[in-house]
């Protein structure tokens, strides 16, 4: 084998692909180990085979995707023009699919499906007989016994065959004799990682390729395979084996010395598919959580905007909503999906600190719903609003509508109360007090896109809502100028939600999001790892947990699956 460089040799997979082309097909619900289902591609009608492997749910077959063809980024083997019928029409297509470059691997992905991690990889190793020890090395590594259950006809379903690949001058190489994919991870602003396989060669390539190459890919489900999905009862459940989900024990062990020596947290809880896989601290304290309350309150909004009792497009003035000092007729504009934006264009003064009052442009001069600033006033309101039209005090029906319903452990309606200087504005703050375990409950329903067991608490429409980016990294940057100074500031805003968003993140972070709060108050949900991490700093102790530890803790809790 030549060094991995513009010219190395490189490995691609796939399947038969004749039968893809049934746009009736329906995704499969069987879930049994090892059962090969189907998922099919909305944008094309594609029908794949999908397969259960371990933990995880995979493409049996190579991605096919062509919304054009070139010999740069989306190409199919020995075709060098720019028809797509044409290249459909070629059997090297149809057998083989489609090669792609890592930039478009990474673009093109499914909804619910993402390109694997490297993580991700050593975990389908792994699950097919590889020792672990084997699995995170470089180069060729592995045996002939879990190389030959990958293989075409293998047990264990992921069928590779041997597709060849496309340099990054457009020449295409050894059809029927090499297979490669893409992984997630990117090792420099040239390179990817990527997985190399043989017809002849009894071990699997963990190497770098060109990421202007084209090679095969094999995407992986956003979440488990069904049956290893629990939910919490009374308690949160420590999992057995962790290593069943690729993680290592000593290396999670290593992080309790990491929050003692480098964090402030009082409490840290990591949730995998519904059990702990870690508990540091007093995890079932009830404390101040600081501005995590505004995520809390996004969620309340779901259920009245599905049925109609909230209008996102209802105007303050529709509401009869006033301040103290009176608000102009271009604020009165800002409708209650402004608000929740943050982008409502009311410069006025909160009832409590914490918003990015010093920012703020004057008063007026920004038109509603074009001009995100972080501000407590808009989410002070929203609070108000939620109650006015409802008719439900915010604690009650938080307490109705999510902590009964996904059984809080330490819930207290009588610990919540609200807050703020009424000479300034007479929108009070609606602080929560919550254990940490509680917080993990919020992330993990989160998580579930809203689902607690058999019952749709919030509706799945309204999570992904939240969850999607109405400010972006780059838009964040221009309107604060701090940013710049913060290379740990990965965050865009979706709707009271931080959404990462930087270049500058890990795969695994892909479609992951955050509710933060003042001194140390984080729940995030790794979607691409079907995790979820809570971790709480005690207010009261005058210490704080700062965003670049957390995302040093997360990082080091991300290696500890490698």
């Amino acid at each position: 084998m030549a060094t991995i460089s513009k010219k190395f040799i490189i490995v691609v997979a796939v399947l038969t692909m004749g039968f893809r082309y049934h746009v009736n097909a329906q995704d499969s619900t069987e879930n049994s180990e090892g059962r090969e289902n189907t998922f099919t591609d909305p944008r094309d009608g594609s029908v794949y085979k999908t397969v259960n492997i371990g933990t995880q749910v995979w493409f049996a077959e190579n991605f096919a995707y062509l919304p054009e063809v070139d010999t740069v980024h989306i190409s199919v083997y020995g075709y060098k023009g720019n028809s797509v019928k044409k290249a459909k029409g070629t059997e090297s297509y149809k057998k083989y699919g489609a090669l792609y470059s890592w930039e478009k691997a990474n673009q093109l992905a499914p909804e619910g499906w993402r390109l694997p991690t490297d993580a991700d990889w050593m975990l389908l190793e792994t699950a097919v007989g590889m020792p672990k020890e084997l699995a995170v090395k470089n180069g060729w590594r592995g045996d002939e016994n879990s190389t030959v259950a990958l293989k075409d006809k293998g047990h264990s379903g992921f069928d590779i065959k041997f597709a060849g690949w496309r340099t990054d001058y457009g020449d295409f190489r050894f059809q029927n004799e090499h297979a490669n994919f893409w992984v997630a991870d990117a090792r420099d602003n040239e390179r990817a990682y990527e997985r190399l396989i043989g017809l002849n060669n009894k071990k699997i390539g963990r190497e770098y390729g060109n990421k202007g190459c084209g090679f095969s890919v094999r995407y992986v489900r956003d979440i488990p395979v069904e049956h290893h999905i629990t939910y919490p009862e009374k308690e949160w459940e420590m999992m057995d084996d962790v290593s069943e989900f690729g993680w290592s024990q000593d290396k999670i062990n290593q992080l309790y010395r990491y929050a003692i020596d480098s964090t402030n947290a009082t409490g840290i809880i990591v949730i995998q598919s519904g059990k702990m896989i870690y508990d540091y601290g007093d995890t079932h304290e009830l404390s101040y959580i600081a501005s995590v309350r505004k995520s809390l309150l996004s969620m309340l909004y779901g259920k009245y905007v599905e049925n109609g009792t909230i209008k996102l497009n209802k105007t303050l003035k529709e509401l009869n909503i006033d301040d103290i000092g009176k608000l102009s007729e271009i604020e009165k504009e800002a409708t209650i999906l402004d608000i929740l934006q943050s982008k409502s264009g009311v410069y006025h003064p909160a009832s409590n600190p914490g918003g990015n009052e010093w920012l703020f442009p004057e008063r007026g001069s920004k038109k509603p719903g074009t001009y995100f600033i972080y501000n407590n006033w808009d989410f002070n309101v929203a609070g108000y609003i939620l109650e006015q039209e409802t008719g439900k005090d915010i604690y009650e029906a938080f307490e109705k509508d999510i902590a009964n319903k996904t059984g809080f452990q330490q819930w207290d309606l009588s610990k919540q109360r609200k807050s703020g200087d009424t000479s300034k504005s007479k929108f009070k703050a609606y602080h929560f007090e919550l254990s940490t375990r509680d917080m993990a409950r919020i992330g993990y329903l989160m998580l579930r896109k809203g689902k607690w067991k058999n019952e749709q608490v919030i509706p799945a429409s309204w999570v992904e809502r939240m969850t999607t980016i109405t400010t972006s990294y780059e838009e964040m940057y221009k309107v604060d100028p701090r940013l710049k100074d913060w290379p740990w500031w990965k965050w865009g805003q979706g709707l009271m939600w931080r959404i990462w968003d930087s270049p500058d993140i890990a795969p695994e972070f892909k479609g992951a999001y955050t509710a933060t709060g003042n001194q140390g108050q984080y729940i995030t949900v790794f979607p691409s790892m079907d995790i979820v991490v809570a971790l709480k700093t005690k207010a009261v102790y005058g210490r704080r947990t700062n965003k670049e530890a957390y995302e040093r803790f997360l990082n080091k809790l991300i290696d500890a699956r490698k």
